[in-house]
């Protein structure tokens, strides 16, 4: 399935891009002001549609990630810097030191950045983010408290579980597959409280 949008995106990219070559030939014909403007308006439409389809095929193809040592501690960092623009108010808890983990450093702070964007859509309150490491993993630790018990078992299992208007159920699918394409994983359970737990986990590099 994923296969078959990618190619019919494209496909329909192509047929977009000749709609706005043809707009811009129509922009240097016409000489009415109020014409000139409405050309305009068709033709950011149209990019904009095209840019939409870009993004989603982006999403549906296989991760490749340009992997590479960082600190953990240094991806916290950067994910309690996303959190600001959001709006949380987020408990954060750090016992991490100088471990170090191979990912692609962008990638997963655009991962953690879906976790903070699903618990704001979703209305999750007492949000606590935690990051830890044992003898051979650092974990990235989302608490979200719920109004009621979830069960999460089969969330980010499949894409497209749900159509509402301005998404298409990819974000913790994407997610999954590129923490996976970068050696981790993602668990989540919910806790007696009625509390979501997400952990996103990686190996700690050799030595570490």
């Amino acid at each position: 399935m994923a296969a078959f949008i990618r190619q019919h995106t494209h496909d329909v990219r192509n047929h977009l891009n000749g709609m706005d070559l043809e707009a811009a030939l129509l922009a240097e014909l016409v000489s009415d002001p109020e014409a000139a403007e409405s050309v305009s308006r068709v033709r950011g439409q149209i990019r904009n549609l095209a840019a939409s389809l870009r993004a989603l095929s982006t999403r549906l193809a296989e991760p490749q990630p340009q992997r590479g040592p960082i600190a953990a501690a240094e991806l916290f960092s950067i994910w309690q810097e996303q959190a600001a623009p959001l709006g949380l108010e987020i408990a954060w808890s750090t016992e991490l030191g100088s471990e170090q983990v191979n990912v692609d450093a962008t990638a997963i702070a655009g991962v953690l950045h879906e976790l903070l964007v699903n618990a704001k859509v979703f209305r999750s309150f007492r949000l606590m983010a935690l990051a830890r490491a044992s003898r051979e993993d650092a974990d990235f630790e989302l608490r979200e408290g719920k109004e009621a018990a979830v069960d999460p078992g089969d969330w980010g299992r499949s894409p497209f579980f749900s159509t509402k208007r301005g998404g298409y159920g990819l974000g913790l699918w994407e997610a999954g597959r590129v923490v996976a394409a970068n050696g981790g994983a993602i668990e989540r359970h919910s806790a007696g409280d009625a509390t979501l737990v997400t952990v996103v986990r990686f190996p700690l590099e050799r030595g570490q």
